[in-house]
């Protein structure tokens, strides 16, 4: 067929369907569906209304006759088309209204039916539930309730049609194929799922494996651990911090994307350590240093948990002695440039002047200078001494938690720092004037020994230290341990003696001389103090105090020559003339008559005795100047070294 003879109006119409005796019943809502949406409501169509749009035409699609009523009409009846497309807007609202109403009509009957097939249970009657038109048009005239009922049909004796009951027996083959695929889909998915949570799990357990042994590790290694409330996992404690520390302190066992444990992010900081460094004139003469670490991130965890602990306890450490420094100003303790300087100087201080510098440094920055100084030892020694008392701090606080609580007060107790900077301080002064006075003594000793003066010196640079082992024999009434009983020593007052035996021939007995210092950086001595305890005789004999007590060891020093001078003389030579010898005062000095010779009675002597610097000086004059003017002074002296000659022997060389 050409295209010239190609039909001009074409009207499309769907296949027909084949025809049947009877039909089913999803063929007979199909064509109901079809008809409402084509017709309108159904109480509309009737056999003489169908009829007439056969006649009319009307069953032609409306696009298909528009297009050939389009064309043959032409442009000037244009008008005429767009009155007839109003009408029909017109009538098409007026079938969606006439739709509305329906559509309410069969809502209004649907609950009505409903209302009355629940009205059987006289416990659901109730007039609200029915439409208005129904309670006037039905119970109030006379419907009852519950004369409407359901029940459920009996399929067992339906017999379905022939194109029924193959369309179900379709249906049901379908059914069987898509719920047979929907489980094979189903079993593919839990197969998935099954393996997916089995290498999950895997995981899980691997990472809970390597969690938990690191967990013993740390345990056998002695770390406290406690079960943390706010992630249920472990935490360890540190240290038994002061109030500041306390919150760090604990550090959370957390577990990685691997399972091993990793610690809170604010301890895995630089860890810091403290420093001492001694000066001496303005010179860095020795320093403090601890072993060399390597990157914490390939140290085990057991060590990082070492790490971050001794970095709290030095910052503690450091705090701590930040704030004693306020009350040890006058001692010579001062806070600046972030550095605790201690002036250490003691008495030596004119010769030299020793300051220790104390800070807290990264531990990186303490490998710069690697240099080995004459004083590490004692900067090293300092560092050590200042940790072992903060760390006895520790174990008092937790006797001190063991103990009955003071009474309650109203009053706030004030919480002084633990004394660090003191015991240092106080050892510091005592080991000076001790170590200074001791090395007098010893030199004076030697001197009067080479004289012939026979002295013996004990001294005790410390009495509990010289007590210590006979303290530790019997246990504890306060339940201390031995360490915590031996830290308790630095903690009080630091006493020292020395004590000089002076033998006595004609009394048979020994006098002694005995020197006692003790040194507290508090009350009631705020220092060092001196006490010399003088032998009962000498006391009598010169009128002097038994007991004198001295604040610096120049005093004492000075007072001891005077008085061992004076115990020489009234004691030691005395004896020696006494026949001939004659005291006239309270100074060194001793007049001795000559022996009486042939030619009569000779001059006597005035022999003095002095004691100074180490060096014992005998001076004889004559007791009549008048007679001897040449031989008014005669000298000798003795420094410690070997002499030929002894002091009675000089003195009897002089007066014969």
């Amino acid at each position: 067929m050409s295209g010239a003879e190609l039909p001009k109006d074409v009207a499309l119409r769907p296949w027909p369907a084949i025809k049947t005796e009877k039909l089913a019943s999803e063929d007979l809502q199909l064509q109901i569906e079809q008809l409402t949406n084509e017709r309108g409501h159904l109480r509309n169509i009737t056999e003489k209304s169908l009829q007439e749009d056969i006649a009319a035409g009307k069953d032609l699609p409306d696009d298909a006759g528009g297009i050939v009523e389009k064309k043959e009409l032409g442009d000037n009846d244009l008008s005429k088309e767009r009155d007839k497309k109003i009408q029909d807007v017109f009538r098409a609202q007026h079938e969606m209204a006439n739709h509305v109403e329906w559509m309410k009509f069969s809502a209004h009957n649907l609950v009505d039916v409903i209302s009355m097939c629940l009205s059987i249970d006289p416990n659901r009657r109730a007039l609200s539930s029915f439409s208005h038109t129904f309670r006037t048009d039905g119970l109030q005239q006379g419907i009852p309730f519950g004369s409407f009922g359901m029940s459920k049909e009996n399929r067992e004796q339906y017999v379905p049609h022939q194109d029924e009951w193959t369309a179900n027996k379709e249906y049901q083959q379908r059914q069987e194929i898509v719920a047979k695929g929907a489980r094979m889909a189903a079993l593919d998915t839990a197969t998935d799922d099954i393996l997916k949570a089995a290498k999950k799990l895997e995981r899980e357990v691997r990472k809970e494996t390597k969690y938990w042994q690191e967990i013993v590790s740390i345990s056998d290694k002695g770390w406290p651990l406690q079960r943390w409330r706010q992630n249920s996992r472990n935490v360890t404690d540190i240290l038994i911090a002061s109030n500041r520390f306390k919150a760090r302190g604990l550090a959370p066992l957390r577990m990685d994307k691997n399972g091993s444990i990793m610690l809170d992010p604010a301890l895995a900081l630089k860890p810091k350590t403290l420093r001492v460094r001694i000066s001496e004139n303005g010179q860095i003469t020795g320093t403090s240093r601890l072993p060399v670490q390597g990157d914490t991130k390939d140290v085990a965890i057991e060590k990082t948990i070492q790490l971050a602990r001794e970095s709290l306890f030095e910052e503690e450490l450091y705090h701590e002695m930040s704030l004693e420094t306020r009350h040890l100003l006058p001692y010579g303790v001062e806070y600046r440039d972030s550095i605790i300087r201690v002036d250490a100087s003691g008495t030596s201080g004119q010769q030299r002047r020793r300051k220790l510098l104390i800070d807290c440094i990264p531990r990186e920055e303490q490998h710069i200078d690697n240099r080995v100084q004459s004083n590490d030892w004692l900067a090293r020694n300092v560092a050590e001494g200042l940790r072992l008392l903060l760390a006895h701090e520790h174990s008092m606080r937790l006797h001190r938690r063991s103990q009955l609580p003071p009474p309650l007060s109203s009053q706030k107790r004030e919480q002084p720092p633990p004394p660090l900077l003191r015991p240092l301080l106080a050892i510091l002064r005592h080991l000076e004037d001790v170590d200074s006075l001791h090395g007098y003594l010893e030199t004076v000793v030697r001197t009067l020994s080479s004289a012939g003066v026979d002295v013996e010196l004990q001294t005790t640079r410390e009495i509990a230290w010289a007590k210590l082992a006979e303290s530790h024999k019997s246990p504890s009434t306060r339940g201390l341990s031995a360490t915590d009983q031996l830290l308790e020593i630095f903690l009080k007052p630091f006493e020292g003696s020395a004590t000089l035996k002076f033998p006595c021939p004609t009394a048979g007995k020994v006098e002694e001389l005995t020197l006692s210092t003790r040194t507290v950086i508090g009350q009631p001595t705020f220092g060092t103090e001196h006490k010399l305890t003088l032998p009962s005789s000498l006391t009598v004999d010169l009128g002097l105090f038994q007991q004198v007590k001295f604040n610096s060891v120049d005093e004492l020093t000075s007072y001891l020559d005077w008085t061992l001078a004076l115990h020489i003389v009234h004691r030691y030579l005395k004896e020696e003339f006494s026949s001939r010898a004659v005291i006239k005062g309270n100074e060194p000095i001793i007049t001795i008559g000559s022996k009486i010779g042939k030619k009569g009675p000779g001059n006597g002597r005035d022999i003095t005795v002095e004691l100074a610097d180490g060096a014992l000086k005998v001076i004889a004059a004559t007791a009549d100047l008048q007679d001897a003017v040449a031989e008014a002074h005669q000298l000798h002296t003795w420094t410690g070294k070997e002499s030929s000659i002894t002091l009675k022997e000089q003195v009897k060389s002089w007066v014969g």
